[in-house]
C-alpha cells in the first residue's frame, strides 16, 4: 500500500469518527432540551481541549495545534445539538 493510500485510509477512518462523535452530539443535545440545559458547556469544553492536549503532547504533536482542530471538532458539535 503506498504512502498515500494510507493516508486515504486514516482519512477515511477520522471521517467515520467523526460521524460517530455527531451522532452521540445529536443524542446529547436531545438530552439537553428536555431537561433545559444550556447546549453550550465552556467547562465542559476547556475539559476537552486539556485533555486532547496533554495526549497530543504524550504523542509528540504539537498541543495547539491538536486544540484548534478541536475548537472546530467542538464547534460542529454544538452545531448539531442545536445552539448555532
Amino acid at each position: 500500500m503506498t504512502l498515500r493510500k494510507k493516508i486515504d485510509t486514516i482519512d477515511e477512518k477520522l471521517v467515520l469518527l467523526l460521524k460517530e462523535r455527531m451522532d452521540l452530539c445529536k443524542c446529547i443535545g436531545t438530552f439537553k432540551v428536555k431537561n433545559s440545559l444550556a447546549v453550550k458547556d465552556h467547562r465542559r469544553e476547556d475539559e476537552v481541549y486539556l485533555h486532547v492536549m496533554a495526549k497530543a503532547l504524550e504523542a509528540g504533536l504539537d498541543p495547539q495545534k491538536v486544540e484548534a482542530v478541536f475548537k472546530d471538532i467542538i464547534a460542529l458539535g454544538v452545531f448539531v445539538q442545536g445552539a448555532e
